[in-house]
């Protein structure tokens, strides 16, 4: 009987220890994993995260554009992950000239200031560094952010704030640009199954023409658990913007997968 009591308790000890994990799991936002806006909060210290996608862009006037991407993301001390990522394009020399690289190597660190608590959000601080490691590329790009994540019964609520700095641009270039998102994300089960999250994000960016309007940009996004460690994702966007060639439809369908 004892035998039976305290293996019983084990088991239910598991479960309670394994519940918080798998709803973390799947709730971590990463960039562009499926939507622009991010989780404040690292990836758990020894986590390895790795992810795969492809990204379809419908153009006003034609011009569209696909392309694969990849993400490494480690959890390589306590509240502080490293990572890299790299998107390609096709029409690469095209989509230079609208400031999208294809192929440029992108490594970042994102710390986690201050854990979530139950009269603050969680607070962290991300760099990243773009290398000209692709085609058409022309410089090295700085970028800060601040992110934060507030949590509350039926839902949460991300905020980022960037600072992108490029390190070559042409004279009717924007060197300096900015950029503020804000995103909502829900499980989409009424009965607290963390199988399904369901996402919706806005963002507002800098033009990247000097005296252009600011560009606004659309998601409506999905995760949901395939395996105990794999999340299927996928998102489908729009730019807001006046610009002849905007990607009227941006489709994303990819895999993440923690080791």
């Amino acid at each position: 009987m004892r035998t039976s009591a305290l293996t019983g308790a084990a088991l239910a000890s598991l479960l309670v220890a394994a519940s918080p994990a798998s709803a973390q799991f799947l709730s971590n936002l990463e960039r562009e994993r499926p939507v622009a806006v991010e989780d404040a909060a690292p990836v758990p210290y020894r986590g390895l995260s790795a992810a795969l996608d492809w990204t379809y862009n419908w153009r006003s006037g034609g011009g569209n554009d696909e392309g694969p991407a990849w993400t490494l993301v480690y959890g390589a001390v306590r509240n502080l992950e490293l990572g890299a990522s790299q998107r390609y394009v096709t029409r690469p020399g095209t989509n230079a000239l609208r400031g999208i690289s294809s192929g440029d190597l992108e490594l970042h660190a994102l710390y986690g200031i201050v854990s979530e608590g139950a009269k603050r959000p969680a607070l962290g601080a991300r760099i990243g560094v773009a290398f000209p490691t692709g085609l058409d590329s022309r410089g090295t790009d700085l970028q800060l952010a601040g992110l934060a994540t507030r949590s509350f019964d039926a839902f949460r609520v991300h905020v980022n704030v960037r600072w992108t700095r490029l390190g070559d641009t042409v004279p009717t270039e924007r060197a300096d640009r900015f950029e503020g998102g804000l995103a909502v994300d829900f499980l989409a089960s009424a009965r607290g199954s963390t199988d399904t999250l369901l996402l919706a994000s806005v963002t507002v960016r800098s033009n990247p023409v000097l005296e252009g309007p600011a560009v606004g940009d659309v998601d409506l996004g999905v995760r949901h658990r395939v395996g105990t460690q794999t999340i299927l994702f996928g998102a489908l966007g729009s730019e807001l913007s006046d610009k002849p060639d905007r990607p009227r439809l941006r489709a994303r369908v990819g895999l993440s997968h923690v080791f």
